[in-house]
């Protein structure tokens, strides 16, 4: 066994058994360990780290770009419509649509307040979800 694999196993086994009582030798047994993990997934040559590697250089095709003139004259959406989906999702339906800041300030804003605004952010995410879709749609596919 190499004395690597060693140590993280003597780190590990004193971490779970609670032998290390002080905070900062927990943390650095912690990140060695992950330090470790991470190295052992880039470098090792077995099948997983192989999947992983060529699932993050795998090259993704970037969509067809249309005339941004499609969007911009259709009907806007009422101001304040209903999505029941969003409704029932919160700022999850944001994630799963690739609104990432839209959903990432809504989530955090419940977080933040404690789970105060929390209704609040679930009845925003109902009313505003398909008018702040067609705005990222229409700005992701403008040509300033």
């Amino acid at each position: 066994m190499p004395w690597y694999l060693a140590g993280a196993l003597v780190l590990i086994t004193a971490v779970v058994l609670g032998r290390l009582e002080v905070t900062f030798w927990r943390v650095t047994a912690v990140l060695l360990v992950a330090l470790y993990l991470s190295l052992v997934i880039a470098y090792a040559h077995f099948r997983p780290a192989k999947w992983i590697r060529s699932a993050l250089n795998r090259e993704v095709a970037l969509p067809a770009r249309g005339d941004p003139a499609d969007l911009y004259y259709r009907p806007s959406p009422r101001r304040l419509g209903w999505n029941w989906a969003a409704l029932i999702l919160g700022p999850f339906w944001y994630f799963l649509q690739g609104l990432w800041v839209h959903g990432a300030i809504l989530l955090s804003l419940a977080f933040v307040t404690g789970g105060l605004f929390l209704p609040l952010v679930w009845l925003y995410a109902a009313l505003k979800a398909d008018e702040d879709l067609l705005e990222f749609r229409i700005a992701r596919k403008s040509v300033y």
